[in-house]
């Protein structure tokens, strides 16, 4: 088969991430289909094909744009691909391709406020449900995404498959990377770590809240964020908190193994996750993460962490105490944490994936 693959966001994170895990996958497993990576022409200098059975093809439109509903949609149909796969709900409406999308959440549709306009929140629903029945199968990263797709995209549920998300390769083993140069105003003290965005949904003022609780009664611990400290500068003055809170800035990727690896735990008291990636890099580390108990989470999470409340500073504050003073408890679910992150493996991801692709190009899909 002929496959195209629209690798447009390769070089973000969340879908960035899957598409280089899945890609590294299917270099690993595959060398009998060949396929076509879309990207855009400031990004063909810095994608090299994976392996010999891939090639580069240019499609210059940004992702969520009008453009690539008629760009995109061009450059797939001069392929004369036997299938297409995007890895996002934001697929051209129009095109005789065969089509596998991969829905990761409906964070946007059922957000409002996490989009820039009214209008834009209902260019995202039009979007997601064009998607959704052109589409031959969709893929869901989580059991709590397929529930979504259901209930607001009316699609039958033999059209929706889930394919995990899963950590790269190697992910936690050997020598761990240096740590950020930010690390340095950490020091010995023990910290928190959380690794992500700072967007509301993420309820970061409630983990700021949680520390300034954990602090009164642990002068020691210290809390490491990723990103800048602009937008939470309201909340860390409220809150009487200074350079005991530590923001790393922007952090390539390989280098947060390394600051996983050092932090007592990863706190994630997220409102909502299609699947959630740092806490799975943290279980993948030895990291128990704290999480809420809010959409994908619990599901990813399992028994390698701790799960509290969604919005409730007292019991998120709690389990942070409890993995600072309780070492046996920590070493328990270190080892919990390892042994549910195996489940997520990239072998998993690309051959799940490989099948829905046979499915899908073949006519066996619904």
């Amino acid at each position: 088969m002929r496959i195209g693959i629209d690798a447009r966001m390769i070089f973000m994170s969340g879908i960035g991430t899957y598409l280089r895990n899945l890609l590294e996958g299917l270099r690993r497993l595959d060398a009998e289909n060949e396929y076509v990576l879309f990207v855009r022409r400031a990004d063909r200098g810095r994608l090299p094909p994976p392996g010999e059975n891939f090639s580069i093809a240019e499609a210059e439109a940004a992702p969520y744009s009008l453009a690539e509903q008629v760009r995109l949609a061009r450059a797939v149909s001069r392929e004369r691909l036997d299938l297409i796969h995007h890895p996002h709900y934001s697929a051209p409406a129009f095109g005789g391709t065969p089509m596998v999308a991969t829905i990761h959440d409906l964070i946007h549709q059922l957000f409002p406020e996490l989009c820039p306009s009214r209008l834009a929140w209902r260019a995202s629903w039009v979007m997601a449900r064009r998607t959704a029945r052109r589409a031959r199968l969709l893929l869901a990263v989580s059991e709590n995404t397929r529930r979504d797709i259901l209930a607001h995209l009316g699609v039958p549920p033999q059209k929706v498959r889930v394919t995990y998300n899963a950590l790269p390769p190697g992910w936690g083993e050997g020598p761990a990377p240096p740590l950020p140069p930010g690390m340095a105003q950490v020091g010995e003290a023990p910290f928190f770590f959380y690794a992500g965005n700072h967007k509301r949904h993420k309820n970061l003022p409630l983990l700021l809240e949680a520390f300034a609780g954990v602090r009164v009664q642990a002068r020691e611990a210290r809390l490491v964020l990723t990103g800048g400290r602009e937008d939470l500068e309201v909340e860390l003055r409220r809150l009487g908190l200074g350079p005991e809170v530590v923001f790393l800035g922007e952090v390539p990727h390989a280098a947060l193994d390394g600051v996983y690896r050092s932090a007592r735990a990863l706190v994630f008291p997220s409102r909502y996750e299609g699947f959630g990636y740092p806490p799975l890099e943290a279980m993948g580390c030895g990291t128990p993460p704290i999480v809420s108990d809010a959409a994908s989470l619990p599901e990813v999470v399992g028994e390698g962490g701790l799960i509290v409340p969604e919005g409730e500073a007292a019991p998120l504050r709690e389990a942070m105490l409890r993995l600072l003073r309780d070492d046996a408890l920590r070493r328990c679910l270190s080892e919990k944490a390892r042994e549910r992150a195996r489940r997520f493996s990239w072998r998993a991801l690309a051959e799940e994936t490989l099948r829905a692709y046979r499915d899908a190009a073949s006519g066996r899909a619904p």
